[in-house]
Order: structure tokens, then C-alpha cells, then sequence
């Protein structure tokens, strides 16, 4: 090799070693400059939860054989309610890794400054293997965007976002209570039940505006009365998840069922469906099934709600709530 030929190829490595070096520099910093993790715990591990806020706390649990989340009775003594899956969705997600927006301080002089003595909010995340982390939310930044937090253990002091730190909270003091379905009855344009041969069928008067009893000659319906009903409607509590993917609905009364509710919607919303079956063998829950659309599954999940909660919406097929 002659000597202009190791020149170029001398030059060409300090170049080469020159850029990777700036490259992990500037990879370097922009690491040392994202957000870091407040904790991180994997999501699937996640079995309780445990908020305080405002004066509420509030217990979540699922066996970790199950998918099912619940909401520990409180009071003692009061069942178990399972959690509304539309509105639960992404809370573990939510939970499993929080990032923060900045570490203010490796030490906190006076937590009382930032609310965190006594906190705002106090959390607790446990994982299957008995594994804890605790954190507490303060009060907001001046600027309102984000709040102070702090890891239980750890004298640091960080900031979350705001956002983030109200969904937590709200855990405590809106806790997501199990519902058949969550919608907006305000783009109701009918609501028909079907008990054996008999149909039942409200509907609202588009020119009016006026919900009507249908029939030869269609009846008013009596205004405050429906109004509760619709409100009742739109979105029923759910007490218990009985079993998901049943294959005979006929063991509980719903092929055919006691009764069907179909709520039609305007704007092309898929159409809600449920039927309601049996009474449960402790004589406090009737069975019922929800489909969306119309369209059923092979399979099916079962969820029982008391009669207190469902037989007044049966009555609105057998006594119609007309205007006086």
C-alpha cells in the first residue's frame, strides 16, 4: 500500500470516527432531555389499584386470571360492581408508565408548598406478584398546565401533566360504575319493546319534536315521566358479569326473551339492542344480553342487573307512561 493511499484511508476513519462520535453525543443529549418515567410497571401485571381523592377512596381489583376488573363494595359489606369496560379501557395503560414533564428537584424541603403534605391524590398500583408503587398528586403549577407528584420513597419532585393527573383523580370521585351501554338519547328517534307477541313502540314526532305512544292514533307521552325513562335508558347499570361467550341462551331465558329493547338512533348510529331474561335463582337479578347493531355473535356475555334497576324499564313495554 503506497503512503497516499494510507493518508486517504487515515483520513477517511477520523471522519468517519468524528461523525459517529458527534451522532451519540447528540443522541446522548436529546436522551438525557425527553421526559423520564415517574415508574414503570408492566400493564397485564396489574391486579389493584387503589385512589384517594377529595375525601373518596376507591378500590379496583380483578382476579389475574380474569379480564374482568371490579370495584371493591364500599361500604364493607357492599357487593362488588364489575367496571364499565367502554369508559375503563386504557386505565392500566394509563397506570403502567406515566411519564413526567420535568424532575424539578432530587429534594422536597416543604411538601405542604406543592400539596404533597398532605397530598391531593394518593395512588397505588400493585402487580400479581404482590410488587407496589405508591405515588402522590399535589396541586397544580402556576401556569395550570401540569401538578406536582412525587414517588412514596423518593424525595424527588416532578411535574405530570394536568390531564393526566385529573383521569387519575376522577377514579376516586367518578368511579365507572358497570353500564349495559353509554349513549346519547338525545338522537333517539324510537324506542320499541317486544314481549311475546306483543310490540310496544315510542317514537318522537319529528315536525314537534314530541315523543308519542304509537299506535292508530299515536298518544302523547306524559313529559317528566319519559324524560326519567329516557334518562333510565341511556345508560343502565350493570351489576354483574355472569359469564362471557355463553352458547345457550335458552338456559337463561333469552331465546326467546322475556323482553326485547331496540333503540333506534338518527345520523346512522349503530342501533342498540338488549334483551332481558329470567330471574336470576337468588330472585334479585334478571339475565340480559347486549347486541350491537342486532347483530349477535355466536357467543354472547352474560351480565345480571337487580329488578329494582330492570323492571321498570320492562314496565315501560306493559304500563306506557302517557299524558294525563
Amino acid at each position: 500500500m503506497n503512503l497516499r493511499l494510507s493518508i486517504l484511508l487515515v483520513a477517511v476513519l477520523i471522519i468517519f470516527g468524528g461523525t459517529f462520535l458527534v451522532l451519540r453525543f447528540i443522541d446522548s443529549s436529546e436522551r438525557k432531555e425527553s421526559s423520564p418515567w415517574l415508574y414503570l410497571i408492566d400493564q397485564g401485571s396489574i391486579v389493584k389499584l387503589e385512589v384517594a381523592y377529595s375525601g373518596e377512596a376507591v378500590k379496583y381489583y380483578r382476579n389475574p386470571a380474569s379480564r374482568d376488573w371490579y370495584i371493591e363494595g364500599n361500604p364493607a359489606g357492599n357487593p362488588d360492581i364489575p367496571v364499565f369496560q367502554q369508559k375503563w379501557a386504557g386505565t392500566t395503560l394509563l397506570l403502567s408508565g406515566p411519564r413526567v414533564n420535568r424532575e424539578l428537584s432530587d429534594t422536597i424541603d416543604n411538601p405542604a408548598e406543592f400539596g404533597l403534605d398532605p397530598p391531593e391524590t394518593e395512588v397505588k398500583v400493585i402487580d400479581r406478584d404482590g410488587n407496589e408503587v405508591s405515588f402522590h398528586l399535589g396541586i397544580p403549577t402556576p401556569d395550570n398546565r401540569n401538578q406536582y407528584a412525587r414517588l412514596v420513597g423518593d424525595d424527588s419532585l416532578f411535574t405530570v401533566p394536568i390531564e393526566w393527573a385529573q383521569v387519575v383523580s376522577d377514579l376516586a370521585i367518578d368511579p365507572p360504575f358497570g353500564r349495559l351501554y353509554d349513549i346519547d338519547l338525545r338522537w333517539a328517534l324510537v324506542v320499541q319493546f317486544f314481549r311475546g307477541d306483543e310490540t310496544t313502540r315510542y317514537f318522537v314526532d319529528q315536525g314537534t319534536g314530541q315523543w308519542l305512544l304509537d299506535g292508530e292514533t299515536p298518544v302523547p307521552v306524559d313529559l317528566s315521566a319519559w324524560a326519567q325513562s329516557l334518562l333510565m335508558l341511556s345508560n343502565p347499570r350493570m351489576d354483574l358479569i355472569i359469564a362471557h361467550d355463553i352458547d345457550d341462551p335458552t338456559l337463561y331465558g333469552l331465546d326467546p326473551p322475556d323482553t326485547a329493547v331496540v333503540i333506534v338512533r338518527q345520523g346512522g348510529q349503530t342501533p342498540i339492542e338488549f334483551h332481558i331474561g329470567d330471574v336470576t335463582p337468588d330472585g334479585n337479578h334478571r339475565y340480559v344480553t347486549v347486541k350491537l347493531g342486532g347483530v349477535a355473535g355466536p357467543n354472547t356475555d352474560l351480565y345480571g342487573v337487580l329488578t329494582s334497576r330492570i323492571d321498570p324499564i320492562i314496565a315501560l313495554a306493559t304500563d306506557p307512561v302517557l299524558e294525563e
